[in-house]
């Protein structure tokens, strides 16, 4: 499987709810972000009447959050809950004569469980206790692929020691093995269908059930980052495997024509590449040469689909700030953007089993996560669903895409949030918000973060930098052994843009990110005195350190142009440690201290040498947390304590306020 580096950014989070001015609507804040329904797992019935869906509530004072599943008549328009255990379901999918497969742990154990869409109770799909808790149905809905861990060689050994305390173990020896099976479900019986010292995964049956697809790297390189995944045939009651695919680089996704003479999938031809741009492949079931349907199309594709009658293949793709569905047709030929051009960034694209239309989400600045039917040539488009209508309670400030010239002239874009309220030829503290990857992307979607601070009070910057997703493969790839360098020109130029428009003051300027973000966010304020307050989480001080301590070292192999002893000018070139002297801006460092991605040390050698120089700094740590933080009493403190870092430093009356508050709360307990 390809890796790919989590983008993170830093969470903010607030925890009151005020009325915007003269609306009588509120403004959004993390309390309220929090209690918002969430929806989604949208999936189409077999007869394309109707789609099922789970939607999420919070509870107000716990926020204990459970999920149930809700069924939408695409001919009436009507929807209702289906189910309602107190333990909360996920992942339903159809299945033939109107019944839909879930999971639950309403009995104490995950496992899947099948209800009737006109009513009755749920009932384990499998009495078998072993059975499988996921897995792809086979076309005719009888037998079902899953992957499944082996257990270790020594494992009643090992248990005994790990009893006794005796368990001290060599690090990076592979053990265990990632394997395909196959459940029947009338026998209740299971079988391995891979063997060997392999990771398989990404298996699809073939439209006769007869094969899987799947994918695996058998390059017998570990732990390097390697992602030199192949693609794999299997007869589907076992028997010899076929590699398909020959490619040093990765490939994946696999999906077969309707008529299984042709296997579509993603592809790259460059191996340990961070910033991969895949292209739509189609190969031969057979084998032989496969066939490149983007080569010429400079933006990286994901999720390939066949179309019913097997004529195009359509994909999702940028450009940045958005995405859109395309079509090429499977023979090769002319690319053509099937979804309109609008406000909306759509995503999460299905089609009816009849191949006739398509349900898909679409986000717009003012929208999150709205849900859309239309014909397979997208015409009769129809918003059927708004999860977000709630939003109409809310006042949302104006956010846009502005463009901008970044180092060497090149055209860099990103989004503009006004702060809420905002009043023409007035100048407004500003925030440079920066993102993860580095290969990250700010799209043209609501963004529940920026709103947060617009309704503070604060203009936000959002850049796309050299080395975002979403451009050209040159664009992605033109911070190579550059992390630091021309990206951060680019987005300096960025705020200096909002300066001149007349919207930032530039004497109350704020920036903030998380993990590479983060890592910005340390650099930057050793490279300029401009900003008055930052706040990193997650972020890297140094990247030679860093090296022997993620989980991700072929993203900095990359990005380095070598392992840290072969490059090593350019890793200490760009570590913000070896300027740690220059730093005159007060940061707010903040990190889970379970943080395998970006290890808890990096923010501690950052925070202990600016507490040894007398420098302005607090290091925040939230115990059990990784890259992000996720409880929500620990995203609520973490947000109080970012709002009042930006306040003492950019907006000095709004601190007062904000710690009086804070004693009267106190004094009232």
């Amino acid at each position: 499987m390809k890796f790919r580096l989590i983008i993170v950014l830093c969470i903010i989070f607030a925890f009151t709810s005020v009325p915007a001015q003269d609306s009588g609507k509120k403004v959004m804040t993390r309390k309220e972000s929090l209690l918002l329904p969430s929806w989604g797992n949208y999936s189409w019935s077999l007869c394309g009447k109707g789609i099922a869906f789970t939607k999420r509530d919070r509870d107000p004072k716990t926020y204990e959050s459970k999920n149930h599943i809700w069924i939408y008549n695409t001919e009436t328009g009507e929807q209702f809950q289906l189910t309602s255990s107190h333990k909360g379901e996920s992942n339903p999918r159809w299945l033939p004569e109107g019944r839909i497969v879930f999971n639950s742990s309403r009995d104490g154990k995950n496992k899947m469980y099948v209800i009737n869409v006109s009513g009755g109770e749920a009932q384990p799909m499998f009495k078998d206790e072993d059975a499988p808790t996921s897995g792809s149905f086979s076309p005719d809905y009888k037998k079902l692929v899953y992957t499944k861990t082996t257990d270790r060689a020594d494992k009643e050994e090992w248990e005994k020691k790990e009893k006794d305390k005796d368990d001290g173990y060599f690090w990076e020896k592979k053990l265990t093995w990632r394997h395909i099976w196959v459940y029947d479900i009338e026998s209740e019986e299971a079988k391995q269908i891979t063997s060997g010292k392999f990771d398989n995964g990404g298996a699809v049956w073939s439209p006769d059930g007869k094969w899987i697809a799947f994918t695996s790297n058998r390059s017998g390189i570990l732990f390097r980052g390697n992602n030199n995944n192949d693609i794999w045939i299997v007869p589907s009651d076992s028997g010899a495997v076929r590699q398909l695919t020959t490619n040093k680089g990765p490939d994946q996704s696999p999906v077969f024509s309707p008529d299984g003479k042709m296997i579509a999938y993603a592809s790259s031809p460059r191996e340990g590449h961070g910033a991969d741009h895949m292209d739509v492949m189609v190969l031969p079931f057979e084998g032989g040469t496969p066939q490149n349907l983007t080569g010429d199309f400079d933006l990286s594709i994901s999720s390939p689909k066949w179309s019913k009658d097997g004529e195009y293949l359509y994909f999702t793709a940028g450009p940045s700030p958005s995405s859109y569905l395309y079509r090429v047709p499977a023979a090769g030929g002319e690319i053509v953007k099937v979804s309109p051009e609008d406000d909306f960034v759509y995503r999460r694209f299905s089609m009816t089993e009849d191949g006739t239309k398509w349900l898909f989400t679409g986000r717009s600045n003012k929208t999150t996560g709205e849900v859309f039917t239309a014909n397979i040539d997208f015409s009769n488009m129809k918003n059927i669903l708004s999860p977000t209508k709630h939003l109409g309670e809310f006042e949302v400030a104006r956010d846009e895409v502005i463009y901008w010239k970044g180092a060497d002239g090149w055209d860099i874009n990103g989004m503009l949030t006004y702060p809420l309220n905002y009043e023409e030829g007035k100048k407004y503290p500003t925030i440079l918000m920066v993102h993860g990857g580095p290969y990250g992307m700010f799209s043209k979607a609501y963004s529940i973060t920026t709103q947060i601070w617009a309704a503070r009070g604060y203009a936000v910057i959002r850049g796309n930098p050299r080395g975002s997703r979403g451009q050209s493969f040159k664009f992605g790839h033109a911070n190579n052994m550059d992390w630091g360098g021309k990206d951060y020109q680019d987005v300096m130029a960025g705020v200096d843009k909002v300066i001149s428009m007349g919207i930032a003051d530039p004497e109350k300027l704020g920036i903030m990110g998380g993990s590479y973000g983060g890592f910005m966010t340390f650099w930057v304020i050793t490279q300029t005195d401009r900003f008055k307050a930052a706040i990193g989480h997650a972020a890297i001080a140094d990247w030679f350190s860093f090296f022997g301590q993620t989980d991700i070292p072929q993203y900095l192999q990359y990005g380095f142009g070598g392992f840290p002893w072969e490059t090593k000018k350019t890793w200490e070139k760009f570590s913000p440690i070896e300027y740690i002297e220059n730093v005159t801006t007060p940061i707010l460092i903040t990190h889970g201290d379970e943080d395998y991605r970006v290890n808890l040390q990096q923010g501690w050698q950052y925070y202990r040498s600016l507490m040894m120089l007398n420098k302005t700094v607090e290091f925040l740590r939230f115990p059990r947390e990784g890259h992000a933080i996720l409880e929500p009493l620990h995203r609520l403190q973490l947000d109080r304590e970012q709002e009042k870092w930006m306040a003492k430093y950019l907006m000095p009356e709004k601190y007062e306020e904000l710690i009086a508050k804070e004693k009267e709360k106190e004094e009232k307990k």
